[in-house]
């Protein structure tokens, strides 16, 4: 985690010199990320054949898109109601919804122009903790908790479809639903087992090793996430945040697949965005191109055609992706104002 007196460093806001080779490197990110995403749709184009990707298009209906947009709206309006609820569960900092909005996307810029797998989001929403007077553990446990609230809905959501998928005729591999029928249940029930045995999230040690402290946090963190699931009072606004997170986001995708005229059942688009969105975790620069050619393949292994497929993709990562990278980006000048409102936030401000 990056030390909590300092932002992620292509997050830092440096002058003269020093801040024009920082926006250099940071042009060169997001050029090398549109050139990766320009290859991958080339490559699965050439796959699907130029003729009948283009021929799709010609048969695009754009007004579907505008779902890409709304479902974009709920899906970033449930993350930071999830944010909001998670960070002051048990005493923790209050953020107001302006303060809450840019943590959000400050945390969506850091994971495009920093790190795969949501390594820069997750060092900024630490940032932020530490900034609002959460301790190191604290702030760590946090960020873990939230992020395990995220993933469990999405998961069960996924076993859901994939579930519904295995019990009907609907003729989708084994290999597609059997994996998901699998891991969910086990993450699950291992998640159960640990918050049953450990119902305290206090400090680790600093003399205990790195590994040791950092499955006491990641415990701890499944710990609050329990915690916060059975306390009636607090569960309702980070549970339905985290829940209109996906909702919003897999309406994207449908929106793009209906443009190009895919008519799919919602459990076999749940199942293929699931299993394409696992890419994310990849070790991909800024999580592109992976993302865009596992969600197109995995919705062919549902029935999808190909062209159409990619295409749909296409327009989900536009709405999903690109375009929320533009307020991250121009929230940058803003980030020595956002530490003084986080600063603000704190219990004991």
């Amino acid at each position: 985690m990056a030390r909590p007196d300092r932002l992620p460093s292509l997050w830092n806001h440096p002058s003269g010199a020093a801040a024009r080779a920082l926006w250099g490197r940071r042009v060169v990110i997001l050029v090398l990320a549109v050139l990766l995403v320009v290859g991958v749709a080339l490559l699965v184009g050439k796959a699907a054949g130029y003729g009948t990707v283009v021929d799709s298009l010609r048969q695009a209906a754009p007004a579907w898109l505008s779902i890409c947009f709304g479902g974009e709206v709920v899906a970033y309006a449930g993350y930071v109601v999830a944010f909001r609820g998670v960070a002051r569960f048990r005493g923790g900092p209050v953020f107001g919804v302006r303060t809450a909005v840019e943590v959000v996307f400050g945390s969506l810029g850091a994971t495009r122009l920093l790190a795969a797998g949501g390594a820069g989001g997750l060092a900024f929403d630490y940032w932020a903790l530490r900034k609002a007077g959460q301790t190191r553990h604290e702030a760590v446990v946090r960020v873990l908790a939230l992020n395990t609230l995220l993933y469990a809905i999405f998961g069960l959501v996924a076993a859901g479809a994939a579930a519904w998928l295995a019990l009907s005729s609907s003729g989708i591999s084994p290999a597609m639903t059997v994996p998901w029928l699998v891991a969910v249940p086990a993450c699950a029930g291992a998640a159960v087992v640990l918050s049953s045995r450990v119902r305290e999230t206090a400090g680790v040690p600093h003399e205990v090793g790195r590994l040791r402290r950092a499955f006491s946090q990641a415990v701890a963190g499944v710990v609050l996430v329990r915690a916060l699931v059975e306390d009636r009072t607090s569960r309702v606004s980070p549970l339905a945040g985290a829940t209109f997170y996906w909702v919003g986001d897999v309406a994207c995708l449908w929106g793009g697949l209906r443009a190009f005229g895919v008519e799919a059942s919602a459990p076999e688009i749940v199942l293929a965005y699931a299993t394409g969105y696992v890419a994310t975790l990849l070790p991909l620069p800024t999580g592109v191109g992976g993302v865009d050619a596992a969600m197109t393949f995995a919705l062919t292994a549902v029935g999808v055609p190909l062209a159409p497929a990619l295409l749909g993709v296409v327009a989900y990562r536009l709405f999903s992706f690109w375009l929320p990278t533009l307020p991250a980006i121009a929230l940058i000048p803003s980030l020595r104002r956002l530490e003084h409102d986080l600063e603000a936030a704190s219990p004991d401000s």
